[in-house]
């Protein structure tokens, strides 16, 4: 036995985001944060708005990408890449950035300019870029042409460029030359070469193979990274490890400054992030990644591995395995992507902690020098949890709005609530604790929310779960005004329901009404005997 049969445990920080490891040692880190904002103000939990209806037409639209243009004079507005109602081919609509007005950001109309559609061919959603120095949103149709669009509505030049591809990337245009980048990947005809980063100076013809990579890599995603241009590769026979090349964009030049192992699995989305190059790659597979589940049979275990680049290695900082229990792999990352004030954005469905987790995730930190952090930043639907067989397709965050797509029977797209509405939950699920020896049986004796002072219609809702439990218990519901914390005792009095002769413990907090979260803190009481197996 301890000396002391009583355990306390106090939790106020909470910037060290989801981790896989159930029983971490880290104070501030989680097994699910979502609709909360912890990086911003370590030692509280913020929730984010709820979602509502951002696309007044999301079935025949079916908005998937997006991006900030020029429109008139200095007028810029936010632009969504869709299809035209009953076809395939492509439609761009608008909305001011503004609010209180029509088609502006706080309701779900979009404007439609003038000679805004392709005539001809099916679009593809992964390209959609807004070039200054052309005026021109650019995109891709049917594997043979890049298109073209003036914001101001004036044009649409369906073949703005020719070029054969079976895949194709999202465009960036590097800070250090004003240069439009576009990675594809030409799967068709004999040709050896087939991996390219294509480009285009302004007003210059465009350069297709501005740069060529080997002919067995696909490129997903590019990233600035200082000078270079850092692109990331994935094997194309879908086994073996990816790579990202440092480029100096230098065209003239057939060699690469740096190539870099990426480790295993198919790397999707790479970025820098205060000055730190960070991938998020997807392992998983009929050929590998399996494990025993629960029920004894095998099943494939999809994992998520978060990289970064330290010198010229990739190194491992976190990974995620989900946990479902049938044959199929059923994690989703596509390769939409945003980078916003010194964070990733990025979209993610999988199953953690006994639920499926979609919407838009975070890597970043609360401050320069601590670890970075993964965060399930908001849910796709609110509480409407999206299931392994629906889909992601695509997000963007301008300002405050966050706006997502996702297919759940059909297209929808949501954005974030302009009026103070907080009807959703805000879900902090802990650690499993177990006092340090998970032989031992304990007693819950006290536990504790702490909270900014609640508001009107705010609501903290605290549960647990024991041992190999998978429901949750309630203990308690607080929504008193203006109040700062809410403790359940071990007596009978109370009224709580507080577990006993337990040997691990977990959390969850389910904040709704804006009720910001400062603590948790709990004791334990040591019964003294342990678990012996029949």
């Amino acid at each position: 036995m301890p000396k002391s049969n009583i355990i306390e445990t106090t939790i106020n920080r909470f910037d060290g985001g989801v981790i896989n490891d159930p029983r971490d040692p880290q104070e501030n880190t989680a097994r699910v944060v979502s609709n909360f904002d912890v990086l911003t103000s370590p030692r509280k939990m913020t929730p984010y708005r709820s979602s509502e209806s951002g696309d007044d037409a999301p079935t025949t639209s079916t908005k998937r990408n997006f991006a900030i243009a020029l429109r008139t004079g200095t007028t810029y507005s936010l632009y969504a890449l869709g299809v035209v109602s009953g076809a395939n081919r492509a439609e761009v609509l608008y909305k001011d950035l503004t609010t209180g007005a029509a088609t502006d950001l706080d309701d779900n109309a979009w404007a439609a300019p003038t000679a805004n559609q392709s005539p001809a061919g099916a679009t593809n959603f992964n390209l959609f870029v807004y070039y200054r120095r052309v005026g021109l949103i650019i995109g891709a149709r049917a594997g043979t042409n890049f298109w073209a669009f003036s914001p101001t509505g004036s044009a649409w030049d369906d073949s703005y460029n020719t070029v054969t591809y079976t895949e194709v990337g999202q465009g960036l245009v590097h800070s250090k030359d004003d240069i439009l980048y576009v990675p594809y990947y030409n799967n068709a005809g004999a040709a050896a070469a087939k991996s390219f980063i294509a480009s285009k100076a302004g007003g210059a013809a465009w350069n297709n193979t501005a740069l060529t990579l080997p002919d067995h890599l696909i490129p997903t995603s590019i990233s600035e990274y200082g000078n270079y241009l850092a692109i990331a590769c994935t094997p194309a026979s879908g086994i073996g490890n990816s790579r990202v090349f440092l480029w100096d964009r230098d065209s003239t030049l057939t060699t690469l400054s740096e190539t870099i192992d990426w480790g295993p699995g198919s790397l999707a989305i790479l970025e820098e992030i205060d000055g730190a190059l960070i991938g998020i790659s997807q392992r998983g597979g009929t050929g590998g990644s399996f494990t025993n589940n629960p029920a004894g049979t095998i099943s494939h275990r999809d994992r998520i591995i978060f990289r970064i680049l330290i010198g010229n290695q990739a190194i491992k900082f976190l990974e995620l395995q989900a946990n479902h229990a049938g044959s199929a792999n059923t994690t989703l990352l596509p390769l939409y992507k945003q980078k916003v004030d010194n964070r990733l954005y990025f979209q993610m469905l999988i199953e953690l902690n006994g639920a499926v987790r979609d919407g838009v995730w975070s890597i970043g930190r609360s401050a320069f020098g601590s670890p970075f952090a993964l965060i399930h930043e908001r849910t796709s639907n609110n509480n409407t949890a999206l299931t392994t067989s629906d889909g992601l397709r695509g997000f963007f965050m301008v300002g405050d709005f966050l706006f997502q797509s996702y297919i759940s029977t059909d297209h929808s797209t949501t954005k974030t609530d302009d009026g103070s509405t907080y009807s959703h939950n805000s879900v902090y699920e802990s650690k499993t604790f177990n006092g340090g020896d998970p032989s031992f049986y304990k007693d819950l004796m006290e536990v504790t929310v702490t909270t900014e002072y609640m508001p009107t219609a705010g609501q903290i809702t605290l549960a647990y779960r024991v041992d190999e439990n998978t429901a949750w218990t309630t203990i308690f519901t607080n929504s008193t005004d203006n109040s700062i914390s809410h403790t359940a005792v071990n007596i009978e009095s109370s009224g709580a329901s507080l577990p006993k002769a337990y040997r691990e413990i977990q959390f969850r907090i389910l904040s709704t009404g804006n009720a910001e979260v400062t603590g948790l803190s709990f004791k334990e009481q040591l019964v003294g005997r342990k678990y012996i197996a029949d």
